[in-house]
């Protein structure tokens, strides 16, 4: 049975956790600065134990997952440099980051293709699992627990895997903000934005099924300069709102040709 050490107890590593121990892991060991999160996690598990110090991180498991922040990755790397065995694989979870941040022989890159909120569970079956290392032991490892998760598993460059983390900022963070403004925008005007919920759903699933390009609807796509000169002015008092409402109207003006 494979032994794991978790350093971090944020949201990545309340979901992944458990789901190793589903796979077969034996996670025996949480390490976090804050103790509520870092016990928090443990209660998850069927027998981890808590550690808020770095010099009591067990230095002989098997596989060491840094559920970290991306900032904080190389640094935590560097602390466990020095303590841990050499034959022990390190792995981060960082979409952006390359594996070259690990002063480790034996390191790797696990990112889940997903966005991750405490409260909130996800289905791992259909997460796709993004596996960079140049050791092919640690890949065989890793693939093996991956497929145990997820009927989605790549193994891919840093190159590879930072371009796709570009696409999924868009996919997630972007079009999430641009809700975030529509709702905004309603709460200004006593609306409810409860009426752009079924837009909202018809919209992704048509991106799903048919594809988002040819999808593209609105009077960007149509190059109707009335209706969007009028929603220019109805947002006037924000002007960061206007700049990106220009931003994205341009691109889709130019990607279809209207400009």
């Amino acid at each position: 049975m494979t032994k794991v050490v978790c350093i971090g107890a944020g949201k990545l590593a309340h979901q992944l956790m458990p789901v190793l121990e589903e796979a077969g892991c034996e996670v025996i060991q949480v390490f976090n600065r804050s103790e509520p999160a870092g016990q928090s996690l443990c209660k998850k598990l069927k027998s981890a134990a808590f550690t808020s110090s770095v010099h009591d991180i067990i230095p002989d498991a098997d596989l060491y997952f840094l559920a970290v922040a991306d900032d904080a990755v190389q640094i935590v790397a560097d602390h466990l440099h020095s303590t841990i065995a050499s034959s022990a694989i390190v792995v981060h979870c960082s979409g952006v980051l390359g594996v070259e941040v690990l002063p480790f022989s034996r390191k790797a890159a696990f990112y889940p293709l997903q966005t991750f909120s405490t409260d909130h569970e996800v289905s791992w079956r259909w997460i796709p699992l993004i596996i960079t290392t140049s050791d092919e032991e640690a890949w065989k490892t890793l693939e093996a627990i991956a497929t145990s998760i997820s009927t989605s598993v790549y193994r891919m460059t840093d190159d590879q895997k930072s371009v796709l983390h570009v696409a999924a900022v868009f996919t997630n963070n972007f079009s999430n903000h641009m809700l975030t403004l529509a709702e905004q925008i309603c709460l200004e005007h006593n609306l409810p934005f409860e009426m752009l919920k079924p837009l909202i759903l018809e919209t992704f699933s048509k991106a799903i099924l048919n594809g988002p390009k040819e999808n593209q609807t609105g009077p960007a796509v149509r190059g109707d300069q009335k209706t969007i000169e009028k929603h220019l002015k109805l947002i006037g008092d924000h002007p960061q709102m206007v700049d990106i409402y220009k931003a994205i109207t341009a691109s889709i003006m130019d990607m279809y040709g209207k400009s």
